[in-house]
């Protein structure tokens, strides 16, 4: 097994009090933060530090207490860790390292989130964002109180994947709350929701992004005992309206959810008759909570 290591960081910077992330559009065409391989004796911040360098021409400083690591395979045989760091630059003049980036971009977190290519990227990036606002004292999502049934990531995406339908919770008219039954496909960490072109659902989200929404797995009441065996898992995060070319591959994924065995042909003929009357919703996670107190040898 061949193992490697790459370094590097999320950059971010503040301006007009608004805080700005860094990424990378490279000219394999992916977008991604930072990062770099060892080279030679250098420690993992020397690395990421010349990574930045290299690649933006940033001087940064570096945050103390944050570090998080991810493994994939980028092929077969070789085991890959990269370690990125949080770093702050105090401007946002850049110069990107044309070999290997083609552009750079500052962008607030709901934009960087739609344009990171790799869910890994995106959860690093909201892990960040999340380091900075307990240091700020602004934690935004509440721990779980009962720990014991908690689900993991992998438990929630499996329950979002199989799911039908769930609720999207949105500030309303008034400020009241707007709870709405829907259909739904998950893909790569973002759930993407069809609508109409104008309707309290599409009002509210363009007036507030921010939203949550809840997939119910199993809802098994026992009257003898007064209580429910569940499964849910709710996701909180913020709503985007598509546009343009991103419309048919979304409708496209909603339908090969719900009509797998469609042909080709048939969906892309359906698709072209109902897509001038469709809008669609992209809710980017920030976090994802799930919760069951099903006996493990139920299911």
């Amino acid at each position: 097994m061949i193992h490697e290591k790459s370094c590097g960081a999320v950059i971010y910077t503040v301006s007009n009090g608004e805080r700005l992330y860094l990424v990378e559009r490279m000219q394999k065409g992916h977008t991604s933060i930072c990062k770099g391989h060892m080279e030679g004796e250098e420690t993992e911040h020397e690395t990421a530090s010349r990574e930045i360098r290299e690649e933006t021409a940033l001087q940064v400083r570096f945050i103390d207490g944050f570090r998080r690591t991810i493994e994939y395979s980028p092929y077969e045989g070789c085991l890959k860790e990269v370690v990125f760091f949080l770093a702050k630059a105090s401007d946002t003049a850049v110069t990107a390292q044309p070999e290997e980036v083609r552009s750079i971009e500052w962008l607030k977190l709901e934009d960087a989130l739609t344009e990171l290519t790799h869910l890994s990227d995106r959860q690093t990036l909201l892990a960040a964002e999340r380091f900075l606002n307990e240091r700020a004292g602004l934690t935004e999502f509440r721990p779980m109180r009962r720990k014991g049934r908690e689900l993991s990531g992998a438990e929630c995406e499996e329950i979002l994947e199989r799911g039908t339908s769930g609720v999207l919770a949105l500030e309303g008219d008034e400020g009241f709350p707007y709870a709405v039954p829907l259909s739904y496909v998950y893909a790569d960490g973002k759930i993407y929701f069809h609508c109409a072109k104008s309707g309290h659902k599409l009002d509210a989200a363009r007036r507030s992004p921010r939203a949550s929404f809840c997939v119910v797995d199993r809802d098994d009441v026992e009257p003898e005992s007064y209580t429910t065996r569940y499964r849910s898992v709710i996701v909180f995060g913020r709503l985007r309206e598509l546009s343009g070319g991103e419309l048919p591959g979304a409708i496209e994924l909603l339908a090969r959810k719900y009509f797998p065995e469609d042909t080709p042909e048939h969906r892309r003929r359906y698709i072209d008759a109902e897509i001038d009357g469709m809008a669609m919703l992209e809710l980017t996670a920030e976090h994802m909570t799930g919760k069951s107190n099903i006996p493990a040898q139920n299911g």
